[in-house]
């Protein structure tokens, strides 16, 4: 056994996060009267993600991207005032949505079996990401689970890792390893925490300025290396 104990990001790791968000804003467009167009969903997603980017950064705050998302949106391009309301109402749609990544649910069943200490370690809000993960029936494999919203940090920040190994306890970070599908967020976390890196990368893109220790395009390659 490589790792003993394996850190798993949620959102385009186990669970498909990308089919969640265009179910979530079909409904909260629908519910507003207003045409979701392939172009207005590229752009919402093009600038919720330059958010997330910026939190990551420490640019701004959790409560400033939920606060602004969704109302400076829909002021640019709709000329709406809409309040918090639509940020809450979009994100019960959110939650609702669990679509897991195939072989997910067969990869935890296994590693568990193999001994392994398994947890959750995802930046979100904590009521969307924990009824995602107990709706897709991924909850008993998991001795915790880590949201950034709880925690406080979000990941990458050392903060965030020192919080999840001070809680674990005993714990060795040679034998441990975060698995995940972002760059910025979960390798650059491993590598701010000194812990090892399992990039998922089905797309197969090209890694800049951060390496992985190892990459896998499917799930089914992690058992072999942990």
């Amino acid at each position: 056994m490589r790792f003993k104990t394996l850190l798993f990001d949620i959102d385009d790791t186990l669970l498909d996060f990308d089919a969640n968000e265009n179910q979530a804003l079909a409904r909260l467009f629908a519910s507003l009267g207003i045409e979701l167009t392939p172009q207005v969903k590229a752009e919402y997603k093009a600038f919720n993600q330059s958010l997330w980017k910026k939190l990551e950064l420490g640019q701004i705050s959790r409560d400033e991207l939920m606060a602004h998302r969704f109302a400076t949106f829909f002021k640019e391009h709709f000329n709406l005032n809409v309040g918090n309301e639509l940020n809450k109402r979009y994100l019960g749609y959110l939650a609702e949505g669990h679509q897991e990544i195939s072989g997910a649910k067969q990869l935890l069943q296994n590693l568990q079996l193999a001994g392994h200490e398994l947890y959750v370690v995802t930046n979100g809000v904590k009521f969307v990401q924990e009824k995602r993960i107990t709706d897709a029936k991924l909850r008993p494999y998991f001795k915790n689970i880590y949201i950034s919203e709880e925690v406080g940090y979000q990941k990458p920040a050392r903060q965030f890792f020192k919080h999840v190994f001070a809680d674990i306890g005993k714990i060795d970070l040679d034998k441990t390893a975060i698995i995940g599908d972002s760059l910025s967020s979960d390798i650059k976390g491993a590598v701010n925490s000194g812990i090892s890196s399992i990039w998922f990368n089905p797309k197969q893109v090209k890694a800049t300025g951060i390496t992985p220790n190892y990459q896998v395009t499917s799930l089914t390659e992690i058992e072999k290396i942990v």
